[in-house]
């Protein structure tokens, strides 16, 4: 392989210091407008030496095929630079190897990066070849377009070859030689898919435990997420056949007090010291300026856990069971039947005058008669009438089943989870207690994550908002407590939790990107075969595989029977408060009638006085 690569690199070679140019003609144009038509780019500039007329030809017959052509010659003013300029689209690049100043032109292109994704380059020589070769000086990256094609007239017939470097240091590899006859479609490239063998550095997150037992199956708990992603970027390794240098980081990457350097993964990848990232990290906006993603891979599986509090626990369960309505319908009902039952004894006693029984009932004795039937108290006046008893009646049935469905409806709530925290909104507005896995940094520009943060967390003491999962996922289970963990909360739930409490967990997600995502440098040139791997992996299985593989899923609910419930003085509370206020009112009630019933003696007495005083003084 290395002698084949070295006789096509000898035969690549070609004179600088040609005065002249290859002639035009329909093979030449026809290779120019097929290597821009299969790699579907719409514009080019064309480095050569023709005559005015034949680029004027060029340019005519590109036209005609929707192409657009700029010609550049070694004598023009215009700004090569700024003419291959290009951020958005695609630009072909067709250099004439036999033309003066060639070879500085492709040593600008180097210095200058524009031997880069957008570019397509294609490098015409004649038929003779000189023994001197630039390209080997040339830094041609693997992501590059560089095509060398070498115009032999005699045969019509034109030899092609890709040339680039798979790194950094590495020799200038060439692809083995396509043949191209003009009227047929040019042969396509062969894949750049094998690194041979060459070292590139990879980062690697490295939270908790060691390097030794990194991939022990034992501990696949922990470091669960940059364990699988570093198990899929091997499999990438494997197919690319490099091989990976492991830097080793405690942290994924965050701004370094609000600047634009980062620490962690992304620092390293930003600042070049790794060139692809085995692990995952969460698209972020401000991230997006100095890496690039490759590709989804894993779903992130942290979020705040907890138990789903009782309805008790969030709200007051007494006023549930019924809606406004039905109070609202109970009650005009209950004072509809007040007010025929006075209108019943008010006719019966102007139809019977001697039956006087009912003869001293007035309206609040008859609307407190119907508050003792509402709450289930013996009424002070019993009806003695026929109709007034049946009115009677229907008042003590409608409270009845009214409080028969209450006080079911009311059982049925002690034992019923509240399904009120769905958002982080809900959560802060909850009286659960939040803490965190002591690895997260609050770097966030998101207002909800950071108002979690500072209103929930901070307020704590350290050690209290930021532990770990154990001590977390233990408070869970004594109620009104949520934590947020990663996937290795799950095996200490499955392990330690009852079936019942498996039922009421639930997850409420922080962070509003859900998948880890593949990393690279910025630019660099294996993000393409990356993404294309990542993709591959997803679509056979083979990420759903690891997945299921080294992540504790979350537990399921195996029965769905609700465990005894004891009443508390939480659920309680409510009746209490009521009775209370009860108390309060009574004794108030009392104080005023005491209050009053002394100023009616003391009334009397003065009253008494003066008519004694009157009596005496009439007798004188």
């Amino acid at each position: 392989m290395k002698l084949l690569s070295l006789i096509v690199c000898l035969l690549l070679v070609f004179n600088l210091n040609r005065a002249h140019s290859l002639a035009i003609n329909d093979g030449s144009i026809t290779l120019v407008t097929s290597f821009m038509t299969q790699n579907h780019v719409a514009s080019a500039v064309v480095y050569t030496c023709l005559k005015k007329a034949d680029s004027l030809q060029l340019i005519t017959v590109c036209s005609t095929r929707g192409l657009r052509t700029q010609i550049h010659m070694p004598d023009s003013e215009s700004d090569m630079p700024l003419l291959l300029s290009t951020s958005y689209y695609p630009v072909a690049v067709i250099v004439d190897l036999e033309c003066e100043g060639s070879g500085q032109l492709l040593q600008m292109a180097c210095s200058q990066h524009m031997f880069s994704r957008l570019h397509y380059w294609l490098l015409v020589s004649g038929e003779e070849l000189s023994s001197a070769s630039v390209l080997e000086q040339l830094y041609l990256p693997l992501d590059s377009h560089v095509t060398v094609a070498r115009v032999a007239s005699r045969y019509n017939q034109t030899a092609l070859w890709d040339i680039y470097h798979v790194g950094v240091g590495q020799s200038l590899t060439v692809t083995t030689t396509r043949y191209w006859t003009p009227g047929l479609e040019l042969p396509a490239a062969p894949p750049r898919t094998d690194y041979g063998g060459i070292t590139i550095p990879t980062v690697t997150v490295l939270v908790q435990g060691t390097w030794e037992n990194f991939l022990d199956f034992q501990y696949r708990h922990i470091n669960t997420e940059s364990k699988v992603q570093y198990i899929l970027m091997g499999h990438i390794a494997t197919m690319l056949n490099f091989r990976m240098k492991e830097c080793l980081t405690n942290t994924w990457g965050y701004p370094i007090n609000g600047s634009e350097c980062f620490n962690g993964a992304v620092g390293l990848l930003q600042c070049g010291g790794c060139e692809i990232g085995a692990t995952g990290l969460l698209f972020k906006k401000e991230r997006l300026s100095v890496i690039d993603y490759a590709g989804e891979t894993i779903t992130f599986r942290g979020a705040f856990m907890f138990l789903k509090p009782s309805l008790s626990e969030v709200s007051v369960i007494y006023e549930l069971p019924f809606d406004t309505s039905v109070w609202i319908t109970y009650s005009v009902s209950v004072a509809i039947l007040t007010l025929v039952l006075m209108f019943t004894r008010r006719v019966y006693q102007h139809v019977n005058p001697s039956a006087s029984s009912d003869s001293q009932i007035g309206w609040g004795d008859s609307i407190m008669d119907s508050l003792a039937v509402v709450c289930q108290q013996d009424a002070l006046h019993n009806p003695r009438n026929l109709s007034s008893r049946i009115v009677f009646f229907f008042m003590l049935i409608l409270t009845v089943f009214l409080i028969t469905s209450y006080s079911a409806t009311i059982v049925s709530l002690l034992q019923t989870s509240s399904n009120a925290i769905n958002t982080m909104q809900d959560l802060m507005k909850s009286p659960l207690k939040l803490s965190m896995i002591d690895i997260f940094v609050n770097e966030t520009t998101d207002p909800e994550v950071a108002k979690v943060f500072k209103e929930k967390l901070y307020t704590q003491p350290f050690k209290e908002a930021f532990t770990t999962e154990d001590v977390g996922m233990e408070k869970i289970r004594r109620g009104l407590y949520a934590y947020h963990g990663l996937s290795g909360a799950y095996k200490i739930i499955s392990d330690t939790y009852e079936d019942h409490e498996k039922c009421r967990f639930k997850e409420v997600v922080m962070f509003t990107s859900l998948h880890l995502c593949l990393t690279a440098r910025k630019g660099s040139p294996y993000i393409p075969h990356v993404k294309e791997r990542t993709c591959w992996l997803r679509e056979i299985g083979l990420i759903d595989r690891e997945d299921k593989r080294w992540f504790y899923h979350k537990p399921k609910c195996e029965t769905a029977g609700q465990n005894f419930v004891s009443v508390g003085i939480q659920e309680f509370y409510p009746v209490l408060v009521v009775l209370a206020y009860g108390i309060v009112g009574s004794v108030g009630a009392l104080i005023i009638e005491i209050l009053f019933f002394k100023r009616q003696q003391i009334n009397c007495a003065l009253d008494f006085t003066n008519n004694v005083t009157v009596m005496h003084k009439d007798g004188n």
